[in-house]
């Protein structure tokens, strides 16, 4: 699971070995400036819209990558049976990662 934090005025993500193979990343980082809509999502493998441009996903166990649709591109890491958290930021787009209780409640306070 990635390691999910709110640090210096930033929402920070750092992918696990697996993950940066499919999110082409190490890490990302937000300025919470730059957060425009947060949702906590209990379901995740829902969550995820339009066509899978990398990434893979494991049955009942995690998902990971890039994907694009309507809404442009989204970039998710989550795990099954962990509740996610679902960020629509200026510049990037949209990011959907599994995350602690505390760092989900931080960011549904910025907005």
């Amino acid at each position: 699971m990635a390691k999910t934090e709110v640090h210096d005025g930033r929402l920070v993500v750092e992918f696990t070995a697996w993950e940066r193979i499919f999110t082409w990343r190490r890490r990302l980082e937000v300025p919470l400036e730059a957060i425009k809509a947060v949702r906590r999502e209990p379901h995740p493998f829902l969550t995820p819209h339009g066509v899978r441009i990398a990434g893979a996903e494991v049955a009942g166990v995690g998902k990971a990558g890039i994907w694009r649709g309507r809404r442009g591109r989204q970039l998710v890491a989550v795990r099954s049976g962990r509740t996610a958290v679902w960020v629509v930021t200026e510049g990037y787009g949209e990011v959907l990662v599994t995350a602690p209780d505390d760092v989900i409640a931080a960011l549904e306070a910025v907005t």
